[in-house]
């Protein structure tokens, strides 16, 4: 199999990174981004990086059949300079790299709280995206009769040393961990959790998909077939 990765310098993409490594389970492993990520490469796996501005990922060509797609990108309004700087990085490039990566399976971050309706730009610009991938992913099965799944990942907070400081998110790592043992239940979602943990999940899900897809039922709708949205109490 092959996989392919955008967002791997970031704090849940450079951990994955080296998850899919170490798993041996791909021969190759494309890489998507501005700069070159750091890892310890193994004998089992090809990692090619493939240097690219996200806006001109539109325009990219992929020699490699993709069988699984990783997507970690994330930023804040405060790094991207702007909201419509945000939308670039957060919505379009998204939508265009699992549109450039016609993978099988995709997964991709987004965030607890994503909903196209809410009155929060961040929350909404997550919840649009996440109608605009299972869109796409819908009328290219419509066009060729593959059903290509698609696994959100809506972590809460998270924890781990980033490599650009956020003076804020540390802030608010600092005061839930102190309160974590208080989500119990169906709070249980809103804990922080360890980007690692993040990361652990989206690879085990991608090798094991039966798990998630047990049998696709002929009268299901569409997203019920194609889209599973996943919580913490799920990559706890």
């Amino acid at each position: 199999m092959n996989a392919a990765i955008i967002g791997a310098t970031g704090l849940i993409g450079r951990l994955l990174l080296q998850k899919l490594i170490d798993s041996a389970a791909y021969n190759k492993i494309l890489v998507f981004g501005r700069r070159e990520a750091t890892f310890a490469a193994s004998l089992a796996t090809e990692v090619i990086f493939i240097s690219c501005q996200l806006s001109q990922l539109p325009t990219v060509t992929v020699g490699e059949k993709i069988d699984h797609a990783f997507c970690c990108l994330g930023t804040t309004i405060k790094q991207a300079g702007s909201q419509q700087a945000f939308i670039a990085v957060d919505k379009t490039a998204v939508i265009d790299f699992v549109q450039l990566c016609h993978a099988s399976t995709n997964l991709v971050v987004t965030a607890l709280g994503a909903d196209a309706q809410s009155s929060t730009f961040y929350n909404r610009i997550k919840g649009e995206t996440e109608l605009a991938l299972a869109s796409t992913l819908a009328t290219n099965e419509q066009a060729k009769g593959a059903i290509a799944k698609l696994i959100l990942f809506q972590p809460s907070l998270l924890l781990g040393e980033r490599s650009q400081h956020r003076p804020l998110e540390s802030l608010g790592q600092s005061v839930f961990n102190l309160v974590s043992p208080l989500f119990i239940g169906p709070l249980k979602r809103y804990q922080p959790i360890s980007a690692n943990s993040v990361a652990s999940a989206m690879l085990t899900m991608a090798l094991n998909p039966k798990k998630l897809y047990p049998v696709n039922s002929t009268n299901s709708t569409m997203a019920e077939r194609q889209v599973i949205r996943v919580h913490n109490e799920t990559m706890l």
